[in-house]
């Protein structure tokens, strides 16, 4: 067995960029200027045209701010052969463009870089591109935070404007129990509404008499898409992060540290029959089983009835925020994000650093694309690279640009705290709807009015409260406090998700590490299964357990082999 382990551990960086996938190409992409490229002007290859717009704004802001030139191209025959080229710089996708770029000398170790080390500094242990805690071999694009997104303005609807932000903050920190308790109290409202009293966290709260408002439309208590397993996988992540306290330690793991996923997968059956207990149809609420699998419930089923007021959560990710604003012009100018529950208790948490109250308080936070520099490229290139992520990431003006291009947060995302407030008016209303609430999670507390300023990337994954200066407590501060982003945040829900980010409320997204194509093969395919059946016995349950874990140890010795 340890024999076995020494060659996991050889093999483990291999293994960590060996994926599959589907990549987004297209022979030619709209938003290169490829054609007035000069020989030694930097490019940007990439191979998702999703990312295109983003990436050209940003180019086109860069040598605005710099005068230096940078564009964006789609490497049509794929970023391995741009890299054979001479190409410096790339965004690689962790679902399908990592194969072969390690192997093939074309990653740059970047951690002992000096013309990095400001950027590869801020980026906390969770989010390291690397196999086992060594080195730093990709830059985070853009950092997506998963959990329940709702809306407060349907919370307003529920019980009342004033308690809206109170509510949420409950919330975001109670127990799995008191979650499922809420929702079942949801689920009963929905369909007969009355003015019924619910304790979460300790607080009272009264629901409305009537559903009115955004709650006039509402059918269930979850949106849900049972094609995809992206939601599954990070609340996996989050159950991961209680025995697990690294993606290495994933990688690296052998089948008794398999056979200890038993009691965690438990847990995720738990909340997926959670999940299906409640869900929001058009016109009424939807039972898992043929109705709900085998009917058009789908991703955009599933956007479009979170959109229209019919569901109060969405298990999902900040990408998918691009998709609510398409499917109802205008909405989500209150989101939040709450963390995934999971019934686990402080006996079944062995991480390091790692507690019951610190899960039920943490969203899981990662990121699909990663800035990677071929060391094989010319000097010239190499250092226009670096200048360009340098004012990406440590300049203002740069992380501006990045929001603005992305609408999300860069890992070097850091607050001010400030104890005025000339500050306020200047930024948007669901901005500092986002700030000013004193109890917001991880960033409470009269210990944060005497930061000066702490940055996101000094917490490393799995750090406890107590390494933590910005930790959580229930004091509040000073009404005049506030904390002001590092740059402009143009979404609620991003700056919500920063604030997760920036005090160290968040568990890192472990999918990455999932062996070979589990997640498309087993998980994706087992779910299925699993919610075509109306109910669940202990057998059933039993079952898809042990089908996950048997999908798990087939594919870790295929990646072994390999």
């Amino acid at each position: 067995m340890q024999i076995k382990r020494i060659i996991a551990a050889a093999l483990a960086f291999v293994m960590l960029f060996s994926f599959s996938g589907c990549m987004n190409r297209s022979e030619e992409d709209p938003n290169s200027n490829s054609d007035v490229m000069e020989e030694d002007e930097l490019v940007i290859y990439h191979n998702n045209t999703e990312l295109s717009e983003g990436l050209m704004a940003l180019a086109e802001e860069y040598s605005r701010s710099t005068g230096k030139k940078v564009t964006s191209q789609l490497a049509s025959g794929g970023v391995f052969s741009e890299a054979e080229s001479g190409g410096a710089l790339f965004v690689v996708d962790t679902k399908s463009d990592l194969s072969g770029m390690h192997s093939g000398g074309f990653f740059a170790d970047l951690m002992n870089d000096l013309g990095f080390s400001g950027v590869i500094s801020k980026i906390p242990a969770g989010l390291q591109l690397n196999s086992n805690g060594l080195g730093s071999y990709g830059i985070p694009l853009m950092l997506e935070g998963y959990g329940y997104i709702f809306d407060r303005e349907m919370l307003a609807a529920l019980f009342g404007e004033e308690n809206a932000v109170s509510l949420s903050r409950d919330l975001k920190n109670c127990s799995f129990t008191e979650f499922e308790g809420f929702c079942a109290a949801v689920d009963t409202y929905i369909s007969s509404p009355s003015a019924a009293k619910i304790t979460v966290n300790g607080t009272e709260y009264t629901f409305a008499e009537d559903k009115t408002g955004k709650a006039a439309n509402l059918t269930g208590v979850f949106s849900l898409n049972y094609e995809s397993a992206e939601a599954a996988k990070a609340i996996l992540s989050t159950a991961l992060a209680a025995k697990f306290a690294s993606r290495y330690d994933i990688i690296s793991a052998n089948e008794t540290d398999i056979g200890g996923m038993k009691d965690l997968l438990s847990a995720f059956t738990e909340v997926l029959d959670l999940h299906t207990k409640s869900i929001a149809g058009a016109e009424g609420s939807i039972s898992r089983g043929e109705e709900f699998s085998g009917g058009d419930y789908n991703y955009s089923t599933a956007i479009d009835l979170f959109t229209r007021g019919n569901a109060l959560f969405y298990p999902g990710g900040t990408s998918d925020a691009a998709d609510f604003e398409k499917s109802s012009e205008g909405f989500g100018t209150d989101l939040d994000i709450m963390p995934f529950k999971l019934p686990v208790s402080e006996s079944d948490i062995t991480a390091s650093g790692m507690s019951a109250e610190k899960l039920d308080r943490s969203i899981v936070i990662g990121s699909r694309y990663y800035f990677a520099v071929n060391p094989n490229a010319s000097k010239e290139l190499s250092s226009a690279a670096k200048d360009f992520i340098s004012w990406l990431y440590e300049d203002d003006e740069g992380k501006t640009a990045y929001s603005s291009a992305f609408g999300g947060i860069p890992h070097s995302f850091e607050y001010t705290a400030s104890n005025t407030e000339e500050n306020t008016e200047s930024r948007p209303e669901s901005e500092n709807s986002a700030l000013e609430n004193s109890s917001e999670p991880g960033i409470e507390g009269k210990e944060r009015a005497g930061i000066e300023k702490k940055s996101s990337g000094s917490l490393a994954e799995g750090s406890s409260a107590e390494e933590n200066p910005m930790g959580e407590n229930e004091e509040t501060p000073g009404i005049n406090t506030e904390f002001v982003p590092s740059h402009r945040l143009e979404k609620s829900l991003t700056a919500r998700v920063a604030e997760y980010y920036a005090s160290g409320s968040w568990v890192p997204d472990m999918s990455i590490a999932f062996p070979g194509d589990w997640s498309e093969d087993v998980l994706a395919e087992e779910l299925m299964d699993f919610f075509g059946m109306e109910t669940w016995s202990d057998d059933d349950r039993k079952g898809f357990i042990n089908e996950l874990m048997e999908g798990w140890k087939d594919r870790m010795e295929k990646d072994e082999e390999s």
